[in-house]
């Protein structure tokens, strides 16, 4: 089995969302693992001195025990373009570090900057986040996602973001997209035109 990961947002030398990261560690150790110990994330992680203000990368890799906790500077990308690929097969309902089939997809679409997967017409996720949209009166997210993420739960637990059967057709009842995932809120928020088989991304803020 592939190592699991955990990516930890990092600002201003604090970590954040920690609870949530504890709790899907907790419960992917047990449903894969057997393993009812939980590691506290915070006692685990020790930030270094060369880490300063800013928004950083905390990668968390783990399996029966923590293998590797890693630093990196975080910059933001924003994608141009997005297409829609319907494929079935594509799961991912732990953090696996083994990210193949959605390299493989990119690889498979290379002139697109990121994918919507689509199981059946439904939206899952994107390959790096879940995907939220903007009626006009409600943040909505997708309630048939690839990896339910630990943003997207805290969004969701404390009322900000509601859970909806959003298909590709849909679509078109949307004004604004957000990506989220541990290092980027709803305050990133993006215009969209739809095209047959693609979005095209409009500015950033």
């Amino acid at each position: 089995m592939s190592l699991l990961f955990e990516t930890i947002q990092l600002q201003n030398r604090k970590l954040h969302n920690l609870a949530y990261h504890n709790q899907r560690v907790k419960q992917s150790r047990r449903d894969l693992l057997g393993i009812n110990e939980n590691p506290d994330l915070e006692k685990l992680i020790h930030i270094p001195d060369w880490i300063g203000e800013g928004i950083y990368r905390c990668r968390v890799s783990y399996k029966e025990e923590i293998e590797k906790i890693e630093f990196f500077e975080y910059h933001f990308k924003h994608p141009k373009t997005i297409q829609f690929v319907e494929d079935t097969s594509i799961t991912y309902p732990y953090k696996y570090e083994d990210r193949s089939q959605f390299q493989q997809v990119l690889a498979q679409n290379p002139k697109t900057d990121d994918v919507f997967i689509l199981h059946n017409s439904y939206l899952t996720d994107a390959t790096f986040a879940n995907i939220a949209f903007f009626d006009g009166q409600d943040w909505l997210t997708p309630d048939t996602p690839l990896l339910k993420g630990t943003k997207r739960q805290y969004l969701l637990d404390n009322k900000i973001l509601k859970e909806a059967t959003i298909k590709v057709e849909d679509l078109e009842h949307f004004k604004k997209l957000s990506l989220i995932n541990a290092m980027r809120d709803l305050n990133i928020v993006y215009d969209f035109t739809i095209h047959i088989n693609h979005l095209v991304i409009h500015g950033n803020h």
